[in-house]
């Protein structure tokens, strides 16, 4: 068991149910927060992985980017050479991060399922009697196969997904706002100072 204690007996609870219960959404993300605290090293190191990686998928419209300044600025020495190895270095990084992000992404979401299949198993055990009687093998099984397979796919597909957009948002919405500051700085005004 990793964990999770299995519920205390209540002699209150309803023993007349023909379905399992289901958790309500504070449950379910109490629940969530403690997956993740028990999977916190490689959660931080997928958000640091997927970091990396979206530095590196940056790198290519920053370099572009300074090209055409430069051109605008009529100079004549673009340093194209120098540009194209240093975008190829970032799209091989970058490459090579996400993959990384997609291969830890996936290792934590298994991980975090078999937690969830044995806390499930230890919960349902834990129920009283005559509510598993009740409700009978096909809400057991179908609670077993058919939830926790959806699970199974938003766990492989849609963490790393979502860690992914979620630290793009923070980086980009931090390279805007310097930029921001950037663009608004005395020496740009219109003054001519």
């Amino acid at each position: 068991m990793i964990g999770v204690a299995p519920p205390a007996y209540d002699p209150a609870a309803p023993t007349t149910a023909n379905t399992l219960p289901v958790g309500a959404p504070t449950t379910v993300r109490a629940y969530v927060a403690e997956l993740l605290r028990r999977h916190r090293r490689a959660f931080l190191l997928l958000v640091v992985v997927n970091t990396v990686a979206v530095i590196a998928s940056m790198a290519g419209p920053w370099l572009l980017g300074g090209v055409v300044e430069r051109v605008s600025d009529g100079a004549r020495d673009l340093r194209l050479e120098l540009t194209a190895g240093l975008f190829v270095t970032a799209l091989a990084v970058q490459a090579l991060f996400v993959r990384q992000v997609r291969l830890r992404g996936a290792m934590l979401g298994e991980r975090m399922l078999a937690d969830l299949r044995e806390d499930f198993l230890v919960r349902s055990v834990g129920l009283p009697p005559g509510v598993l009687e009740r409700a009978g093998t096909g809400d057991l099984l179908s609670r077993i196969t058919t939830d926790i397979d959806r699970l199974a796919n938003a766990m492989r597909e849609a963490v790393p997904q979502l860690s992914i957009g979620v630290v793009w948002v923070v980086l980009l919405m931090g390279g805007w706002s310097s930029r921001r500051r950037r663009w608004r700085s005395p020496c740009c005004s219109p003054c001519r100072c």
